[in-house]
């Protein structure tokens, strides 16, 4: 009777403990995610410091990049229009290291259309200056810039999924690579 006391009180113990070191070791993204909508989330591994960036919203989903140690500003804006384009934004900021400002805008497309097109098209439109190329990241053909008048330097990444066109803003090359290859897009 006493061993199934002891063994009772050690398993609810070990449960205890657990629960607290999740509740607490998730404490940073639970205060990113007050603000959020519902559907869009920024989720932690329960073990080591992997970040998700979770948007049922839009349809897509990534991981953070481990270097940035987390995320410490987590920013969403939905569906707006600016002239004949619609889309929704998504803006972080990462804890620490370099490239740590990141935006994907989503812009939903009506009809099918040329990607090179629509990327002069809405530099155009929004006032920014970049030569394009084309690449091409995993399984997707992208046309990318680096935004040396307005964005300090930062590379822009376009790509289309589906009935929307991909924006991805950072710093880092590697790190919008990443982002692509390693999302649900």
């Amino acid at each position: 009777m006493i061993k199934k006391i002891v063994l009772s009180v050690l398993v609810l113990g070990l449960f205890g403990g657990g629960f607290f070191y999740w509740w607490t070791s998730q404490a940073d993204v639970r205060e990113l995610n007050k603000t959020l909508p519902k559907g869009v989330s920024v989720a932690k591994s329960l073990y080591g410091n992997e970040y998700k960036v979770i948007n049922k919203i839009d349809g897509y989903e990534f991981k953070v990049p481990t270097e940035w140690h987390g995320v410490k500003i987590f920013e969403y804006t939905p569906e707006r229009a600016e002239g004949t384009y619609v889309g929704t934004s998504v803006n972080l900021k990462g804890r620490e290291g370099s490239g740590i400002i990141f935006s994907i805008d989503r812009f939903k497309i009506k009809e099918e259309v040329n990607l090179e097109t629509w990327t002069n098209n809405a530099f155009d439109t929004f006032g920014l200056v970049g030569n394009f190329s084309k690449d091409k990241v995993g399984e997707f053909d992208v046309v990318k810039t680096q935004e040396n008048v307005h964005l300090v330097g930062m590379f822009v990444y376009f790509f289309k999924k589906d009935s929307a066109i991909y924006s991805i803003t950072n710093g880092s090359e590697e790190f919008i690579k990443y982002i692509i290859l390693n999302g649900k897009w």
